[in-house]
């Protein structure tokens, strides 16, 4: 039986990250994916900050992998048309195309020495004494291994955790996305995001025009409700403001995707396992990104699991530290966005708009562009509770919201 110091399932950024981690610490590092190829699909937008991309390890990313630099703030429409523009000096996130970035930490993962094996499945979990037996699908091109520690990252909807007495992240908070590449757009600025805040066309979420450059851009949105596709054709159709930009444009590929926006699990170890990623919910509820804060999860990851195989400790008390060190990185804005996104689902589109026009005086939107953080959403939270032009909507929405969650949980 083969053998090894460390296994990843799943050949998504998260489990790539990790596996790159540990292998360079010196770690014997296997990681499987059970699709044939590594980076092939795209299915999410691609929107990256730039300080995250950093904190990855990831801020000289190749040219094929950028499909824009420039972009240096937003665009939020409210319901009524209201647009809130918010910017930084200088650009702040990049656009990506996800299959090439995946692509790049898949090389990046071979450079570091980890043992790639695409087509293979694993479909079982066995413990020995201080190891682990991995069973491998009948048609997986890989035998079953032994190793010391398992690092799931099996991506939204994972198999595995549950066969280790790991949760497993809610499926009640998931929306469901549809995006297309359009090309032969108008009135389009690369410098800017717009995202379209109306329940309307993306009930329990929001609609986005991510620009690659002023005449091809991403379009896309994602709801509660399916098919998602057709929430998006409508956006295209009749949104007032978004329609007049593609009403030439042609769509060139498209994608969907779903994307879980729960809570992250309450535990991510057990004794030779940690959890990362989306398999452990780490993902923005606001944004339903989850490149950099499960990137940065499995990067602790990968740490604490090599430091586990160097000390030859791998029971559940030793590898806690994971859950501590990730917890102290992320759970602060993991709930704030949580709020956030279930405070916003809640308003009314009257609410919204009476919002929009507070936040669009001077003071305010200079401060949302001063401390506006994609990463850092918790700053610009307390930045806006600090003042006090924003307490009576704030009251009174959000005395409704408290008394909706109480009638929830009854």
């Amino acid at each position: 039986m083969r053998e090894a110091d460390i296994v990843v399932i799943g050949g998504g950024p998260s489990g790539l990250i990790a596996a790159r981690t540990a292998a360079e610490r010196g770690k014997d590092v296997v990681l499987y994916e059970s699709k044939d190829q590594i980076g092939v699909h795209e299915h999410c937008a691609g929107l990256l900050s730039i300080d995250g991309l950093d904190q990855l390890q990831l801020g000289n990313l190749p040219p094929e992998v950028v499909q824009n630099a420039q972009v240096k703030g937003t665009i939020i429409f409210s319901p009524s048309g209201q647009a809130l523009s918010v910017s930084k000096k200088k650009p702040t996130v990049l656009v990506v195309n996800r299959a090439k970035l995946n692509q790049f930490l898949f090389q990046e993962a071979l450079d570091k020495g980890v043992s790639v094996e695409t087509s293979s499945r694993v479909i079982g979990i066995h413990r020995e004494t201080n190891s682990l037996v991995l069973k491998m699908g009948k048609k997986a091109l890989s035998q079953d291994i032994k190793c010391n520690i398992a690092i799931l990252a099996e991506g939204r909807f994972p198999r595995l955790n549950e066969q280790v007495n790991l949760p497993v992240p809610s499926r009640k908070s998931i929306v469901f996305s549809s995006m297309y590449i359009m090309k032969n757009l108008r009135d389009i600025d690369p410098e800017f995001v717009e995202v379209y805040q109306d329940q309307k066309y993306a009930p329990g979420f929001f609609a986005w025009i991510i620009p690659l450059n002023d005449r091809i851009a991403k379009v896309g949105l994602a709801s509660y409700t399916v098919p998602a596709s057709d929430f998006l054709n409508s956006f295209i159709k009749n949104h007032p403001i978004a329609k007049k930009k593609l009403e030439n444009a042609v769509i060139d590929k498209r994608m969907s995707g779903a994307i879980p926006l729960g809570s992250y699990i309450r535990k991510t170890y057990a004794d030779n396992v940690l959890v990362v990623g989306d398999a452990a919910g780490q993902i923005k509820p606001t944004t339903g990104g989850g490149v950099i804060f499960g990137g940065i999860a499995a990067q602790i990851a990968g740490k604490v699991a090599s430091d586990a195989v160097t000390a030859e400790k791998y029971n559940s008390q030793y590898l806690s530290k994971y859950q501590k060190l990730w917890k102290k990185e992320l759970k602060q804005n993991l709930k704030v966005m949580k709020l956030i996104r279930s405070y916003i689902n809640s308003l009314s589109t009257k609410d919204l708009n009476r919002f929009f026009i507070l936040l669009n005086k001077p003071r305010i939107r200079n401060k949302i562009s001063e401390s506006g953080d994609v990463d850092n959403q918790k700053t610009i939270v307390f930045n806006l509770l600090m003042n006090l032009n924003l307490w009576p909507i704030l009251l009174s929405t959000g005395l409704k919201f408290l008394l909706k969650n109480k009638e929830k949980k009854k």
